[in-house]
Formats: C-alpha cells, sequence, structure tokens
C-alpha cells in the first residue's frame, strides 16, 4: 500500500480490527451518538443475529481508549475470548424485550478515569434505558465506548439502537442547600485530596466541591512520582545501593536543582525559598502517605535518568490512578463530603475582604451557599480554557493541550476578584508527545522516549535536540520552530516494537495498543519510510545517530548512551505530535499557600495550591518542571497553614 505523509497523519492506514475511539480519557469533547463513530459491526445471519429483540446474554464490541472493556456478566469471561485483542466488550441481558442489566467486568482504560466511568456510564444507560445519556464528564472516550457496545450488543439480540436513543434529558432534582464547615475546597484533585485528608485527620469539617463526575483531576493522568528525600521508605530503599547517592538527601536535592537556576529570571532567588519549602516536607509526605496505605512504586533506578529520587504514589502501571481512589475513599471514610459535578461560582467576602465562604451550582440545578473558617483553591490551571490561553499564552493558541477537562482558571479569576495577584503567565511551557496517526485521537505516549530505544525525527527527517536532558522543553520548542515543519515521528526498530507492547519500565502497559491501533506502522526499509513520508533526511539521521551509538559516544545534541537502531528488519514510525498539558501561571502564594494580594499581603481566609498558583519553579528562578510534586507537597502545607491559622 502506497502510504504517504498525509494519509499517515489523518488515519487513513488501518492495521486491522475496528476503528479506533480515539482521544485522551479524561478531554472533553462535543456528545456523540453511536452512528458518529463508523459503520457498526455486520448484523447479517452469518453472526446468527435473530431478526427480532431476543431475551438472553448478548456481546457488543467497540475500541476503548487503551485496549479492550468488558461488560458483563457470568458467561463474559468465556465470550470475551472469541473476540479481538483490540475490542471494548458490552454483555447486555434482553429480558421480556427490554434491557434488563449491563455490567462491567473488565476495564483496562486509564485507572481512576476509565475504570471509573466504565460502570457510571453503564449505570445511565440502564437506568434511563436510553443511549443519549450524557457521558461521564473527564471520561468521554470511555463513555462513548460503552455506549457503542452497549448499541452493538443491541443489534446482536435483534434490536434497533434507536429505540433507545431517545434524546439528552433535562437537568431535574435539584435542590437549595446551606452547609457550615471548617473548610471548603473548590477542586478535588491532586492539591484538593491530599489537603482534604490532612484536614479531616486533624478534626476540621471538610466539604470538596468538583465539578466533573470524577473526582481526581490530572491525578489519575500523571505518570510522575514525589521527590522522598530522607523519607523512611527511601532510606529504606537505598541500604546497601544507594547510600551516598546525592538525590537522596535534601541538600544534594537542592544543590542539583540550584544548577538549573536562571539568574535572568525576573523571579530569581538563589535561595530556592519555594523548592525549600517543597523538599523539606516531601520526605514527611512520602512516609504519611505510605502510613496510611499508599504504596509507592520505586523509580529508584531507571535506565533513561539514572538513580534518582522520585516514588510513585500508586502502583505506576495505573499511573497515579490507584492513589486517587485511595485518597477518594480516604475523605469519606474520615467523615469528608466530595460533590461531584458541582462547580464553584463564587467566593463570599465580609466587609473586611474576608473570604467567608462560596457559591457552588450543580449540573443538577442545585445550588450551595457555604459558609466556612477557610476556602482553599485547588482548581487547577486553565490549560482547558482557550480565552484565557490566547490571552496569556498566544503563541500557543493554536495548540492542543491534553490536560484535565477541569483546568479551566475560573479559580484563578475568583482569586483575582477577591483581591489575590496572578504570577508567571506567559512563559515558555514543556511538552510531551501524543499519536496522530489516529485521525483526530491524540492517544497519549508522554513517556515513549524514556520507554522505547529510538529517536524522533522532525518533518525533514532531521533530529532536532536532546530527548532525554531537554525532553519536555525540547519538544515544546521544537513544535514552535517552523524550521520543523510541524510534523514529528519517532523511529524505532523491531526491538523497540517488542519493548513497546511488552514494556515493563515504568509499567507502561497502555502503550500495549500502539500498534494494534494504527498508530506505529512498519515499512519494509528505512528507504520506503523516507518515501512513503517525504523524510528526506532519514537516512543520513539514522546513519549518524548509529555511527555515534557504535562508536559509544555522544550525538550532536550531547545525548549519551545512545540505542543502536537495527533496520535490517525495517523501522517502526508513530507520527506524533508534541502536546502542552498545563499552564505554568496562577494565582500568587506564600510558602504556606496562603493567597498573596499585589504588595504581597495574605487575603484573610484563602488558601491555594496545585496548578491553579502560579509555579514555583518560576518563583525560584527555574524554568517550571514538577507540577505534580508541588501539587503534593503545596497541597499538604496548605493544610497545615490552615490547621495553624484556625
Amino acid at each position: 500500500m502506497k502510504l504517504n505523509r498525509r494519509d499517515f497523519i489523518m488515519g487513513s492506514l488501518a492495521l486491522g480490527g475496528a476503528a479506533a475511539v480515539g482521544g485522551l480519557a479524561g478531554c472533553s469533547a462535543p456528545k456523540q451518538t453511536p452512528s458518529d463513530q463508523g459503520a457498526m459491526p455486520d448484523t447479517g445471519a452469518e453472526k446468527g443475529i435473530p431478526e427480532i429483540f431476543t431475551d438472553g446474554k448478548w456481546i457488543g464490541t467497540a475500541m476503548g481508549h487503551d485496549d479492550e472493556l468488558i461488560l458483563g456478566g457470568e458467561d463474559a469471561e468465556e465470550a470475551a475470548e472469541e473476540t479481538d485483542d483490540d475490542e471494548l466488550i458490552a454483555e447486555v441481558v434482553v429480558a421480556n424485550g427490554d434491557l434488563a442489566s449491563i455490567r462491567v467486568l473488565r476495564c483496562d482504560d486509564t485507572i481512576g478515569i476509565g475504570t471509573t466511568a466504565a460502570p457510571m456510564m453503564a449505570v445511565r444507560i440502564l437506568e434511563a434505558k436510553n443511549l443519549d445519556v450524557d457521558v461521564v464528564s473527564g471520561a468521554t472516550t470511555t463513555s462513548i465506548a460503552v455506549r457503542n457496545a452497549v448499541s452493538d450488543a443491541i443489534m446482536n439480540a435483534g434490536g434497533d439502537p434507536a429505540t433507545f436513543s431517545l434524546g439528552a434529558a433535562e437537568p431535574s432534582g435539584g435542590t437549595d442547600q446551606a452547609v457550615e464547615v471548617d473548610v471548603a475546597l473548590a477542586g478535588a484533585g491532586t492539591a484538593g485530596l491530599i489537603a482534604a485528608v490532612r484536614l479531616l485527620e486533624a478534626g476540621k469539617s471538610v466539604v470538596l466541591f468538583e465539578k466533573q463526575d470524577i473526582a481526581g483531576g490530572s491525578m489519575p493522568m500523571t505518570y510522575s512520582g514525589v521527590a522522598a528525600a530522607e523519607s523512611e521508605l527511601q532510606a529504606n530503599y537505598a541500604v546497601g545501593r544507594h547510600d551516598e547517592n546525592p538525590m537522596f538527601s535534601k541538600a544534594g536535592m537542592l544543590a542539583i536543582m540550584s544548577k538549573y537556576l536562571v539568574p535572568e529570571n525576573d523571579r530569581f532567588d538563589g535561595a530556592m525559598p519555594y523548592q525549600t519549602a517543597m523538599y523539606d516536607n516531601s520526605g514527611k509526605l512520602v512516609d504519611w502517605l505510605h502510613g496510611m496505605g499508599v504504596g509507592f512504586y520505586s523509580l529508584g533506578v531507571n535506565p533513561a535518568y539514572g538513580v534518582t529520587p522520585y516514588l510513585a504514589p500508586g502502583c505506576y502501571m495505573g499511573g497515579c490512578g490507584y492513589a486517587k481512589d485511595f485518597l477518594v475513599d480516604r475523605v469519606g471514610a474520615l467523615g469528608g463530603q466530595i460533590i461531584n459535578a458541582t462547580k464553584v461560582t463564587e467566593l463570599s467576602q465580609d466587609s473586611d475582604g474576608r473570604v467567608t465562604g462560596l457559591l457552588a451550582e450543580g449540573r443538577d440545578g442545585s445550588t450551595w451557599t457555604v459558609t466556612a473558617k477557610a476556602v482553599c483553591l485547588t482548581t487547577g490551571g486553565f490549560a482547558a480554557n482557550p480565552e484565557m490561553i490566547a490571552e496569556h499564552y498566544p503563541e500557543y493558541a493554536e495548540y492542543k493541550f491534553n490536560c484535565a477537562p477541569g483546568s479551566t482558571g475560573e479559580g484563578i479569576l475568583m482569586g483575582q476578584k477577591a483581591g489575590g495577584a496572578v504570577e508567571c503567565m506567559g512563559r515558555e511551557l514543556g511538552a510531551f508527545l501524543s499519536t496522530t496517526s489516529q485521525a483526530g485521537s491524540n492517544f497519549e505516549i508522554a513517556f515513549l522516549y524514556q520507554t522505547t530505544p529510538g529517536i524522533i525525527v522532525n518533518a525533514s527527517g532531521a533530529q532536532f535536540g536532546n530527548m532525554m536532558s531537554d525532553n519536555h522543553g525540547m519538544l515544546g520548542r521544537g513544535l514552535r520552530d517552523a524550521a520543523n515543519g510541524g510534523a514529528f515521528f519517532y523511529i524505532t526498530d523491531e526491538s523497540g516494537r517488542i519493548t513497546t507492547n511488552k514494556n515493563e519500565l515504568y509499567a507502561m502497559d497502555t502503550y500495549k495498543c500502539l500498534e494494534r491501533r494504527g498508530d506505529m506502522v512498519h515499512f519494509a526499509s528505512v528507504e520506503e519510510a523516507a518515501a512513503a513520508l517525504d523524510l528526506p533526511q532519514l537516512e543520513a539521521t539514522i546513519e549518524a545517530h548509529n555511527a555515534h551509538a557504535l562508536a559509544g559516544e555522544e550525538d550532536e545534541f550531547g545525548r549519551k548512551n545512545l540505542p543502536y537502531l537495527d533496520t535490517y528488519n525495517g523501522i517502526w514510525i508513530v507520527s506524533c505530535i508534541p502536546t502542552f498539558y498545563l499552564t505554568t501561571g496562577g494565582l500568587a502564594i506564600d510558602t504556606a499557600g496562603h493567597v498573596l494580594t499585589e504588595d504581597g499581603k495574605p487575603v484573610a481566609g484563602l488558601y491555594a495550591a496545585g496548578d491553579v498558583c502560579g509555579s514555583i519553579e518560576e518563583k525560584d528562578g527555574r524554568p517550571y518542571a514538577m507540577g505534580f510534586d508541588a501539587a503534593m507537597n503545596y497541597g499538604y502545607l496548605m493544610a497545615e497553614a490552615v490547621i495553624a491559622d484556625l
């Protein structure tokens, strides 16, 4: 098959199986019906499909976000064995000519997002007997996949999905409620959940408002760790192996981080007060989480980076989704309340300007009037707000942000209205990677270059930076540099393809679907790939790269330990695009999480942590780097400040 660059990028090449329902699980999208997702499976007699809606158990299939999802009952496992590996599977029970049950058996989509949304969506469809129920906000892709699989099962039972396409229902059931608590939090993401648990442990009454259907924000999307220097957990890990490594002490961490300070930065502070506060707290945070039952995946020895001080909360295979689920349950167990699908709209203040509570509106029409001794803003940044991006980051306005859909900036705006200052707006943003070969999918492959041996090239087939030492910055600048032509390709060999499909580094097993989705495409030779994708420099690039690899030397970008690309069996290529996730700008805070005015004074009663704040690294004179680390630690520090102030 002749393949050109446009075909490759737009996803016209299909490698078997059903067409992918693309997109990042958790990103919002316009509501779609099953017919929007391409042709449904054949319903002919050769499949044994009845001509009338027939009672019994029926299997339907669709493509999930990562791989397959199974909805079903006692016989679903056997039925699933007969399906393709890349299919989402639903079992629908029909009784008396109507839908009787839809049950989730297995879901391989993003832990804490897709795994939460799939059973929620199944319940919504069953209760309403309607395929047109609203998707679970924050998990659009998984929701659509469940809808499609149920629709397919209906057809396999001889029914017509149109019978159960009743249109969207109007919101109903709203109530007006007045609540009085010690602390109200706007946003149940990383910082909000950490803070809520700590406040509840201290005996404070707490309510969290989350505008999405699922709590967690970007936490389940995060494949990152927490600096654990001088924690008991890290000390136990290091015994006999890394006792002298400087990254395992706070002083050593700060010394290393100081090398990245930029004196020209207008917020330069060589003392690094914000990072010092974070590292002073991080060991305590890790031991606190571990003590309550959160497991950690060690990133202590990593082939990509060597020895690192980071530990990932939860199981790394699920990113931090497991830890998110644990914290949500912990909030409930301690007597806190998370109000989902409810957006904070306004902060209340007294005549002296002290923040005294908030107003919130539920998607069902409910209103909440909350009186609180302290209000914490943990709503995230504004990467999902195109208007704010255009205002503060105009050079990024045309690019996609694979962010938590709740990152729409209202926390920043409310904080400003209450008297808070903003800072770190409009700074350079780092980027990760997503695919482009499935049309519109942008399947997230953020750490492909850390887990699969290979190189990334631009539209001419040339390398353009050091992925390992300056990965996020290099990708962000590379996208905005017109010389790169706006097209990018990840190149690997047969061993890289195997590594991707059986990846254990970071436990990134979600990448196993790249080949089945059609995102990773094989070419018989470098010459064939170069011709098909119009990459005139590709051959020379690979030859030069391999020469450096064989010689054991750095390449022209300073990258070391280069992987040799064995092209004997051809090469594998992923069309990709650097994609942005978050913003650096936000509310000004001190090292305890108090929101500050333009003259540096605290706004009484108001606190903030996470991406709703300006980057703590920028404040110390460093390029933005560790959002998750900062959100975890400053969520805890903010809670400690509230406890002390109350």
